[in-house]
Protein backbone atom coordinates (compact mmCIF):
# COMPACT_ATOMS: atom_id res chain seq x y z
CA UNK A 1 0.00 0.00 0.00
CA UNK A 2 3.01 2.17 0.83
CA UNK A 3 3.28 2.47 -3.29
CA UNK A 4 -0.20 3.58 -3.69
CA UNK A 5 0.09 5.98 -1.62
CA UNK A 6 3.55 7.32 -3.14
CA UNK A 7 2.30 7.43 -6.26
CA UNK A 8 -1.53 8.89 -5.29
CA UNK A 9 0.65 11.55 -3.66
CA UNK A 10 2.84 12.30 -6.82
CA UNK A 11 -0.09 12.37 -9.11
CA UNK A 12 0.84 8.85 -10.45
CA UNK A 13 -2.15 7.40 -10.00
CA UNK A 14 -5.20 7.62 -12.06
CA UNK A 15 -8.68 7.05 -11.04
CA UNK A 16 -11.80 8.09 -12.45
CA UNK A 17 -14.77 8.81 -9.91
CA UNK A 18 -17.95 10.70 -8.94
CA UNK A 19 -17.74 13.10 -5.27
CA UNK A 20 -20.30 11.19 -3.70
CA UNK A 21 -17.81 7.84 -4.32
CA UNK A 22 -15.30 9.29 -2.89
CA UNK A 23 -17.82 10.43 0.13
CA UNK A 24 -19.17 7.06 0.70
CA UNK A 25 -15.39 5.56 0.40
CA UNK A 26 -14.35 7.60 3.28
CA UNK A 27 -17.20 7.01 5.09
CA UNK A 28 -17.11 3.09 4.86
CA UNK A 29 -13.25 3.25 5.54
CA UNK A 30 -14.28 4.73 9.00
CA UNK A 31 -17.16 2.33 9.54
CA UNK A 32 -15.35 -0.75 9.22
CA UNK A 33 -12.01 1.15 11.17
CA UNK A 34 -14.86 1.61 14.50
CA UNK A 35 -16.20 -1.92 13.25
CA UNK A 36 -12.15 -3.48 13.83
CA UNK A 37 -12.21 -1.42 17.33
CA UNK A 38 -15.45 -2.82 18.13
CA UNK A 39 -13.55 -6.79 17.17
CA UNK A 40 -10.37 -5.67 19.20
CA UNK A 41 -12.65 -4.63 22.25
CA UNK A 42 -14.20 -8.01 22.13
CA UNK A 43 -10.90 -9.73 21.85
CA UNK A 44 -9.71 -7.82 24.73
CA UNK A 45 -12.60 -9.10 27.05
CA UNK A 46 -12.13 -12.41 25.89
CA UNK A 47 -8.39 -12.35 27.29
CA UNK A 48 -9.02 -10.88 30.05
CA UNK A 49 -12.14 -13.23 31.21
CA UNK A 50 -11.66 -14.11 35.05
CA UNK A 51 -13.99 -16.88 35.27
CA UNK A 52 -15.30 -18.37 32.31
CA UNK A 53 -17.39 -21.49 33.80
CA UNK A 54 -15.96 -24.27 31.68
CA UNK A 55 -14.33 -26.07 35.12
CA UNK A 56 -10.82 -24.08 34.53
CA UNK A 57 -10.35 -23.13 37.92
CA UNK A 58 -10.85 -27.63 38.70
CA UNK A 59 -7.21 -28.90 38.76
CA UNK A 60 -8.84 -32.01 37.37
CA UNK A 61 -10.11 -30.55 34.36
CA UNK A 62 -7.33 -29.79 32.99
CA UNK A 63 -8.58 -29.63 29.47
CA UNK A 64 -10.98 -27.00 30.51
CA UNK A 65 -7.91 -25.13 31.78
CA UNK A 66 -6.15 -25.63 28.50
CA UNK A 67 -9.14 -24.47 26.12
CA UNK A 68 -9.83 -21.73 27.66
CA UNK A 69 -6.18 -20.21 28.15
CA UNK A 70 -6.15 -21.05 24.36
CA UNK A 71 -9.42 -18.73 23.55
CA UNK A 72 -7.62 -16.20 25.68
CA UNK A 73 -4.79 -16.67 24.10
CA UNK A 74 -5.81 -16.65 20.29
CA UNK A 75 -7.96 -13.83 21.15
CA UNK A 76 -4.82 -11.29 22.04
CA UNK A 77 -1.96 -12.92 23.71
CA UNK A 78 -0.17 -15.02 21.13
CA UNK A 79 3.85 -14.36 20.91
CA UNK A 80 3.48 -14.34 16.85
CA UNK A 81 0.88 -11.69 16.52
CA UNK A 82 -1.22 -14.71 14.98
CA UNK A 83 -4.44 -13.54 17.96
CA UNK A 84 -7.38 -11.81 17.06
CA UNK A 85 -6.49 -8.35 18.08
CA UNK A 86 -3.25 -7.78 16.48
CA UNK A 87 -4.57 -9.17 12.98
CA UNK A 88 -7.56 -6.70 13.35
CA UNK A 89 -4.94 -3.86 14.17
CA UNK A 90 -3.51 -4.97 10.52
CA UNK A 91 -6.36 -4.67 9.50
CA UNK A 92 -7.66 -1.35 10.63
CA UNK A 93 -3.69 0.05 8.85
CA UNK A 94 -4.60 -1.58 5.78
CA UNK A 95 -7.77 0.57 5.76
CA UNK A 96 -6.57 3.63 7.18
CA UNK A 97 -3.74 3.33 4.01
CA UNK A 98 -6.73 2.72 1.35
CA UNK A 99 -8.83 5.65 3.28
CA UNK A 100 -5.18 8.06 2.51
CA UNK A 101 -4.66 7.10 -1.33
CA UNK A 102 -8.42 7.76 -2.01
CA UNK A 103 -8.30 11.04 -0.07
CA UNK A 104 -4.76 12.12 -1.59
CA UNK A 105 -6.20 11.05 -4.92
CA UNK A 106 -9.64 13.33 -3.99
CA UNK A 107 -7.34 16.48 -3.02
CA UNK A 108 -5.36 16.80 -6.30
CA UNK A 109 -8.57 16.05 -8.13
CA UNK A 110 -10.15 19.16 -5.53
CA UNK A 111 -7.15 21.52 -6.39
CA UNK A 112 -7.16 20.94 -10.49
CA UNK A 113 -10.67 20.83 -10.99
CA UNK A 114 -12.58 23.40 -8.99
CA UNK A 115 -16.07 22.39 -9.93
CA UNK A 116 -15.02 18.91 -8.87
CA UNK A 117 -14.60 20.68 -5.89
CA UNK A 118 -17.31 22.36 -5.01
CA UNK A 119 -19.45 19.53 -5.74
CA UNK A 120 -17.48 17.30 -3.48
CA UNK A 121 -17.72 19.83 -0.67
CA UNK A 122 -21.82 20.38 -1.34
CA UNK A 123 -22.20 16.50 -1.38
CA UNK A 124 -19.48 16.18 1.76
CA UNK A 125 -22.74 18.40 3.95
CA UNK A 126 -25.46 17.05 2.11
CA UNK A 127 -25.16 13.56 1.22
CA UNK A 128 -27.38 10.84 3.57
CA UNK A 129 -25.35 8.46 5.36
CA UNK A 130 -26.12 4.96 3.99
CA UNK A 131 -24.76 1.33 5.13
CA UNK A 132 -21.77 -0.32 3.60
CA UNK A 133 -22.82 -1.96 0.48
CA UNK A 134 -23.76 -5.83 1.30
CA UNK A 135 -22.74 -8.97 -0.28
CA UNK A 136 -26.47 -10.57 -1.71
CA UNK A 137 -27.01 -13.38 0.56
CA UNK A 138 -26.15 -17.04 -0.69
CA UNK A 139 -26.28 -19.00 -2.11
CA UNK A 140 -22.40 -18.72 -2.59
CA UNK A 141 -20.60 -20.48 -5.51
CA UNK A 142 -17.46 -22.42 -4.47
CA UNK A 143 -14.22 -22.83 -6.84
CA UNK A 144 -15.61 -25.83 -7.93
CA UNK A 145 -18.72 -24.05 -9.52
CA UNK A 146 -20.94 -25.79 -7.22
CA UNK A 147 -23.10 -24.31 -4.18
CA UNK A 148 -22.03 -27.54 -2.01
Amino acid sequence: MSNMISAAREGQLAVEMKPEDFIYIDRDCEYFKRTIQRIQTIADGVSNQPNWGLGETNNQMVSAGTVVDRFKTKAKLTKDGNDVFAIMEQHYKIVEDIQAVYRLARERMMQADTEFASEFTRLNETLPERPPVQLPAGPYLLPDGTGR
